[in-house]
């Protein structure tokens, strides 16, 4: 088992650097200027704040940049319209019944319902898996066994390649530049340090990225895949910053985040309202809105790191 999952991780550095590498060995300047940005998945990348939208799961109401596309589309001088951003807070990707154990339009629905076509000037974003590895998690780390903790597994390497068949309609659809950010180790968040399961979620998440990179390994003209676990990782390593400190403090009366009730719920986080956030609270050094979101701040760095493998890539 350990030797498989060794090969498995060589074979997805292989091809994560095919991936990041085509188009040449010499620098690129980028000559892909979008003029719409269109997304799909869950609520790392759901940032609707017009009718029918909701308080973002990270920090809210202080005045920044607080989601990641958002970023990236700056670059551009593009802002995401929300009849372009289908992504649902906690959406699975195939299943209905969310990360919280309630129904989320999936990310397999979304791409299926969108009716608006793709041209070569698309910048079409996916973010999606977080949400399969919160619900995995929770279910694994609930039942505190190895049989559970190896159906997880096995669920969300399910998922990767259900998230590769999705990459591939979009594609087949006429979507010409796919950014694709994996999810961020799980094994590197409060939430995991919280519930004494740091290798474990670090391992499903691990699972995920492997088998979703193997499976668009053949996609690299049209998909780029961002490793988000290599940002996000790095700053929860560095001193500069507050390692897995939580930012805010509203906690939920429900399922919250999914990963159990009355946990603190960076949807109800609004840096306007006294006591939403921690005392000491630096917005230049946290990470953590909740025990699993990250804060703007965290945010606009994975912008700033998918823009830089954008840039070099088309």
């Amino acid at each position: 088992m350990a030797f498989e999952r060794a090969f498995r991780t060589l074979l997805a550095g292989a091809l994560a650097l095919l991936l990041a590498s085509c188009g040449g060995g010499s620098t690129v300047v980028s000559d892909f200027r979008p003029t719409r940005v269109v997304v799909f998945g869950d609520a790392m990348a759901d940032m609707k704040l017009g009718a029918g939208g909701t308080a973002l799961y990270t920090i809210n109401g202080d005045g920044t940049v607080n989601n990641w596309v958002r970023q990236l589309a700056s670059h551009y001088s593009l802002t995401p319209l929300d009849a372009n951003v289908k992504a649902k807070a906690h959406a699975r990707i195939t299943s209905a019944i969310g990360a919280t154990g309630v129904a989320a339009t999936s990310v397999t629905s979304q791409i299926a319902a969108w009716a608006g076509g793709f041209t070569s000037n698309d910048l079409v974003i996916v973010s999606a898996g977080t949400s399969d590895l919160i619900f995995e998690g929770n279910v694994a780390v609930v039942a505190n066994t190895s049989a559970a903790q190896s159906t997880a597994v096995s669920n969300v390497r399910q998922a990767a390649r259900e998230l590769a068949t999705q990459v591939r309609q979009l594609v087949s659809s006429g979507a010409q530049h796919v950014v694709v950010l994996t999810p961020y180790n799980m094994g590197k968040t409060p939430w995991a340090s919280s519930v004494s399961s740091t290798g474990f979620l670090e391992t499903l998440s691990d699972e995920f990225y492997i088998e979703l990179v193997y499976n668009v390994s053949d996609l690299s003209e049209q998909v780029l895949v961002v490793d988000s676990r290599v940002q996000l990782n790095g700053m929860v390593n560095s001193a500069s910053y507050s390692g897995l400190s939580v930012a805010c403090t509203p906690t939920a009366a429900g399922v919250g985040i999914g990963i159990g009730t009355g946990k603190v719920d960076a949807s109800l986080c609004n840096a306007a309202t006294a006591g939403h956030l921690v005392a000491g609270y630096d917005a230049n050094k946290y990470l953590f809105a909740d025990p699993v979101y990250p804060t703007p701040l965290a945010h606009r760095e994975l912008g700033e790191y998918a823009y830089s493998k954008l840039r070099v890539r088309w």
